[in-house]
Formats: structure tokens, C-alpha cells, sequence
């Protein structure tokens, strides 16, 4: 008697910080002991220990795949998804990445990883903060990309805006001339400091 395939779908919302903004479909099967993505095999997929984790990832007793590509280096005893904190504030279109299908950030035991790819950092004092920045002991993140930041003093504040001692960031990108120490977020894309008014990280004349 034919063995019934059952299908594992993940529904995956791409933006905030983790899966919003657009819908993607994505299906591992597995069919008479072969595990397939999107109808094709995936080669030495183990089917009995064969886990969908949602968002295009899943893992067996031997790797960690991504859209049905092997994760090399990533230990599948360790590795899981990191819930994602939520933010109410939407970013604005020209900071959106549509073609991104796996936002996030994922760490396992000892590596961090951003959008399945191994990141620089040090997964032990690792954390994730909001909107896409995250730090460790030593370095400042923004959607896996490394910024000039103080990881000590470094926080966020709202709308995409986060600062260290000395710096005010829009979205990863530095605010030119704002004054740390003052700066305030007040709200729909607005901040200001004790000198200047800010409208999505440009001052206003």
C-alpha cells in the first residue's frame, strides 16, 4: 500500500524583526522515507528524525537546512529559532527589504547567525534588542551587519533610532550632528536633541 506523504508547511510574514511584511510558502515533505523541499530531494535528509522548524529552516539528526540547503557548521543538537520581540512601529519603504526571506536573528550553543548566515559575533553574551539591532559584549549589530557602536552604552529608543554615548543611529545609519546625550525620540518618525528637530533620521532645516 503506497505510503501517504504528508506535507509540513511553514507560512512565513517577512519584516519587524523576524518574518512580517510578505507572505512566502514554503514545504518540506516527506514521501516513502525521502525528505523533499519544494518536490525536490534533498540528499541524505534522514526522514525519521526529520523536523520542520518554520520559516524555511529545518533539521534531523545530522544538519540544520534552510529552503533545503545544508546550514555547514551548525550543530543540529543545538540549533533553534529565536522568537522574535515585536514592534508596533512600521518601517518606512525605503528601509524595507522585500527580497529577504528569512529575517532574524538565530544563535545555537556557541555561533549567531543572521538570515542563515554566520555572523561575527559571540553567542554567549549575545542578545537581540529590537528592530533589527542586536549586540554582544564587544559589538553592536543591525540586521547582521556589524556597526560603529558601543556595545556598553549602546540602546535602543523608538522608531528605528538607537544610540551610544556619543552617536545617534537611524536604522544602522549614523544621524549626522545629532547630540546623543540630548536626543529624543517624540514619535511618527520625529526626534530631536537640545539644537536640532529630525524627521527619519534627517534634520530639519
Amino acid at each position: 500500500m503506497k505510503q501517504k506523504a504528508f506535507l509540513l508547511k511553514s507560512l512565513m510574514v517577512i519584516g519587524l524583526l523576524g518574518c512580517t511584511v510578505s507572505v512566502y510558502a514554503q514545504s518540506y515533505e516527506v514521501d516513502r522515507g525521502i525528505v523533499l523541499f519544494e518536490r525536490k530531494p534533498i540528499p541524505y535528509a534522514d526522514a525519521r528524525t526529520f523536523v520542520d522548524l518554520g520559516c524555511g529552516y529545518a533539521k534531523d539528526c545530522e544538519n540544520v537546512y534552510l529552503d533545503g540547503r545544508v546550514l555547514e557548521y551548525v550543530d543540529p543538537a543545538t540549533f533553534r529559532l529565536k522568537s522574535h520581540s515585536k514592534s508596533h512601529y512600521r518601517e518606512p519603504m525605503e528601509h524595507r527589504d522585500y527580497d529577504r526571506r528569512h529575517e532574524g536573528y538565530y544563535k545555537s550553543d556557541f555561533n549567531v547567525y543572521y538570515d542563515g548566515k554566520k555572523i561575527d559575533a559571540t553567542a554567549a553574551t549575545f542578545k537581540e534588542i529590537g528592530e533589527g539591532y542586536a549586540k554582544d559584549s564587544f559589538s553592536v549589530f543591525y540586521h547582521g551587519r556589524k556597526i560603529e557602536a558601543s556595545a556598553g552604552s549602546f540602546k535602543l529608543l523608538e522608531g528605528g533610532y538607537a544610540k551610544d554615548a556619543f552617536t545617534v543611529f537611524y536604522f544602522g545609519k549614523k544621524v549626522d550632528g545629532a547630540s546623543a546625550g540630548t536626543f529624543k525620540y517624540t514619535g511618527d518618525g520625529y526626534a530631536k536633541d537640545a539644537f536640532n528637530d529630525y524627521y527619519r533620521g534627517r534634520k530639519l532645516e
